[in-house]
């Protein structure tokens, strides 16, 4: 007999798993039959953000305390899927010279290779949905997985400069045309999927260590407890598309104060010249930069 649990459950894992490292599928598929699971002191994948932004990045440390994870499974039609997450810090450096790239790409992909048999096995099963209606429902149901973060800590350290970006609570959720949180999925006419992303009491610090490593004066707060939402509209062509033609998002605040010391002045210009590099792909290894300017 078909049940939708067993269709629902190895997506779910497999995207857990993408994301994080010390987690025992077994179990999870034990727990997330039950409806509710808690995952608890979780180490995040080191290579994710490297792959996520296609740009060569470096990871100190990137931990997670909680994850929760709900599952309405007798209300999967009309109420999202819920993952909680409590309590998550990423430090983040950018790779100071090829051998620390090429030490880091390496680890990595011995590191991963054993899960990534795991998970192909997983993917398979997810690719064995079966068509029509059914697929269609699962597609619905994975759009609409809420993620809320609460104390989310971001850090990235270049020197003697320390960024820190501070959220209370952040989330991700699908929402109508009015932009009220709903239970969605891709209709004609206008063939919009709308996401609001909320965030609350977002705080961003940039101070200098010390020759000890420590921050020894701090500075004051580039922004303080700001709170923005950010409403991101993917428009398709057709209910048959896979990839929108076009992204439009909106960032709305009700104020942003934001202040700067005279320290910070030299601080940011080398932050924003960095950020520049870093789009632009001019931050990678020698090998990287070649293979780019060969293709």
């Amino acid at each position: 007999m078909f049940k939708l649990e067993s269709y629902i459950t190895p997506i779910i894992l497999s995207q857990v798993e993408r994301y994080v490292k010390n987690i025992r599928a077994e179990d999870s598929q034990v727990s997330l039959w039950g409806g509710d699971a808690v995952f608890n002191n979780l180490d995040l994948r080191l290579n994710i953000t490297e792959q996520e932004l296609r740009r060569p990045t470096t990871r100190v440390t990137s931990h997670s305390q909680q994850l929760q994870n709900h599952q309405p499974w007798t209300r999967l039609h009309t109420e999202p899927i819920v993952l909680t997450i409590n309590t998550i810090e990423c430090v983040l450096k950018l790779p100071s010279d090829r051998a620390t790239s090429v030490i880091s790409s390496a680890s990595s992909q011995d590191g991963n290779r054993t899960e990534e048999r795991k998970r192909s096995k997983r993917t398979k099963e997810e690719q064995s949905a079966p068509p029509g209606y059914i697929q269609g429902l699962i597609n619905k149901i994975i759009s609409n997985i809420q993620i809320v973060c609460n104390n989310l800590i971001l850090k990235y350290v270049e020197d003697d400069l320390v960024l820190s970006l501070n959220v209370r609570t952040a989330s991700f959720t699908s929402c109508n045309e009015a932009w009220v949180p709903a239970f969605t999925e891709l209709t004609l006419p206008d063939l919009i999927l709308r996401k609001l992303i909320t965030v609350s009491d977002l705080t961003i610090c940039l101070d200098r260590r010390g020759a000890m490593g420590k921050i020894e004066v701090y500075q004051d707060p580039l922004l303080y407890r700001c709170s923005l939402s950010v409403r991101v509209g993917w428009c398709y062509q057709a209910l048959t598309a896979k990839v929108p033609f076009r992204t439009v998002i909106n960032v709305l605040a009700d104020r942003m104060d934001f202040s700067m010391t005279g320290v910070q002045v030299p601080m940011v210009v080398r932050l924003s010249k960095l950020f520049l590099a870093y789009y632009y792909g001019e931050l990678g290894t020698k090998d990287v930069q070649e293979r780019r300017k060969s293709k």
